[in-house]
């Protein structure tokens, strides 16, 4: 994986469950999901914007709902 300045750190938290396999489908090495009863974070997401909003569309096709995404600002690599 070629890591650019483009590339952040974010943390998407949804309402919905992602499938088991979204991880491994889905999102990159080292993306780490914990669950909250119906809320689902997605921590640890080191991507580029495009791989940020094909992510998000993926959950939404899961039916997942967007509840808030943050930007690690340190999270340059």
């Amino acid at each position: 994986m070629n890591l650019t300045s483009d590339t952040h750190c974010y943390t998407v938290t949804v309402s919905g469950m992602p499938d088991a396999d979204f991880l491994s489908s889905y999102c990159p090495a080292g993306v780490t999901l914990t669950v909250q009863g119906e809320i689902a974070i997605l921590a640890n997401l080191h991507t580029d914007q495009a791989g940020l909003m094909g992510l998000l569309r993926s959950l939404q096709n899961l039916g997942c709902t967007l509840l808030s995404l943050s930007s690690d600002v340190g999270g340059n690599l």
